[in-house]
């Protein structure tokens, strides 16, 4: 699960739970806010409907009627006024079975199409109950409730917002410092050792962090006191290079001290390189064109191929081509292989050099030779079929993939051994 991803379920979890409670909150207070809107009204209708119960009791039809008209003039609702002789004062209403039960002497808010009727039952100075009815339409017990309800939604979105910016808040000063340890992680892999979490968050993130930094510590000492039995490994092997050379200069041929001499120089070169390296760690792949450096190898090997009775066959390009390795490495590979060529081989096996573009930039070299094969295709460190250490062909896997390629075994056409190795380019 990614970090962005536990931020949007957190995000998510709290705008679900900030809903649920605005809805639960919301639906009540609606029906809330309508029925106290709705009584409040109905109770001022009324009061205003006793209001003319004392002039029944005094008034003639006529003078009532004149009351009527002035009370329903300053008011949205309508007033009615049912005799007992039949007659009905004020606006003209439909004698409903509430205003047949009011004539009877009870008092009473109904139910009525578009509204509520509330009915008041008096004795005025006719004979029989008088009724006076008070119509409030539904607009009018309602009025103000949709602004009310309107200001009520919005201040739950603004509620809404508000949480899902504290979620976003939260939600960052949680997965902060996972992203830092999760930098610091890849900064580690990459190679940068010197990558340190500043820690920070919850206890358990701060826990994570120091043990990411001692894990970091150790793998940088570790690493140093390799390279430095590495470096110091290397630097023995000057010792006897040294006697080495020493001998050589008491060759009596010429010929033969020269080539001697050479060979040390070459292998006092590899042991120089490997000291550098292991001292300056790793800097990344080099550059070099992968044609001049067969081709100069190809020269040392050739000789000694003669001297043994090997056929070489093979084409090596002759135009430049540029490749993400250090020439001190891709010579070694190259070294590498044909050695196991002459290691593994009987005197007189024919192999075949073949060094061309890669598509997409780089090189191929493709080696084979005419020996009984490889008995496993498989480059594993420290293991080989053939007696061997077993750490040269993956020195040559190293350099090819490092260069952003890759090396393939498998059988030459002659049922010998093939190399293939890809060199990715600069």
């Amino acid at each position: 699960m990614t970090l962005t991803t536990i931020r949007r379920q957190l995000t998510f979890l709290v705008v679900a739970t900030i809903l649920l409670i605005l809805v639960a909150f919301f639906l009540p207070l609606v029906a809330t806010v309508r029925s106290i809107s709705a009584d409040d009204r109905v109770t001022q209708a009324a009061v205003e409907a006793e209001g003319l119960v004392p002039l029944l009791m005094r008034e003639e039809p006529e003078t009532l009627e004149l009351s009527l008209q002035s009370l329903a003039a300053g008011d949205t609702d309508t007033f009615s006024v049912f005799l007992p002789d039949g007659r009905v004062l004020g606006d003209s209403a439909a004698r409903s079975d509430a205003v047949r039960l009011a004539q009877r002497g009870y008092s009473l808010v109904a139910a009525a199409p578009g509204g509520r009727e509330v009915l008041l039952s008096a004795i005025g100075r006719h004979e029989g109950p008088i009724v006076v009815r008070a119509f409030v339409s539904d607009a009018a017990m309602y009025e103000g409730v949709t602004e009310a309800l309107a200001m009520l939604a919005l201040l739950g979105l603004l509620l809404l917002l508000i949480g899902v910016l504290v979620t976003f808040l939260l939600g960052t000063r949680l997965t902060r410092p996972m992203r830092e340890l999760a930098e610091v992680s890849r900064r580690l892999g990459r190679g940068d050792l010197a990558a340190r979490a500043r820690g920070g968050g919850a206890a358990e993130l701060v826990e994570v962090a120091a043990a990411l930094n001692y894990l970091a510590r150790r793998i940088s000492e570790l690493v140093k006191g390799e390279r430095e039995r590495v470096a110091d490994l290397s630097h023995r092997l000057r010792t006897p290079l040294t006697a080495l050379r020493l001998e050589a200069d008491l060759l009596e041929d010429p010929g033969e001290r020269a080539k001697l001499n050479h060979t040390i120089d070459q292998v006092e070169s590899t042991v120089t390189d490997a000291i550098k390296t292991v001292r300056g760690g790793d800097s990344g792949p080099g550059r070099c064109d992968a044609a001049v450096i067969v081709a100069e190898r190809m020269e040392f090997w050739t000789v000694l191929a003669a001297e043994q009775g090997r056929a070489i066959s093979g084409e090596i390009a002759t135009d430049p081509l540029p490749v993400a390795a250090a020439g001190a490495d891709l010579s070694d590979a190259f070294d590498v292989l044909i050695s196991n060529i002459f290691s593994h081989t009987p005197d007189g096996t024919n192999f075949s050099v073949t060094l061309a573009p890669r598509p997409g930039g780089g090189a191929i070299l493709e080696v084979t030779d005419d020996g009984p094969g490889f008995a496993d295709t498989r480059v594993r460190r420290g293991r080989s079929g053939g007696g061997s250490s077993g750490l040269g062909l993956d020195i040559v896997r190293r350099v090819t993939e490092f260069s952003g390629g890759r090396l393939t075994l498998g059988s030459a056409p002659s049922g010998g051994a093939l190399v293939r190795a890809e060199l990715g380019p600069p």
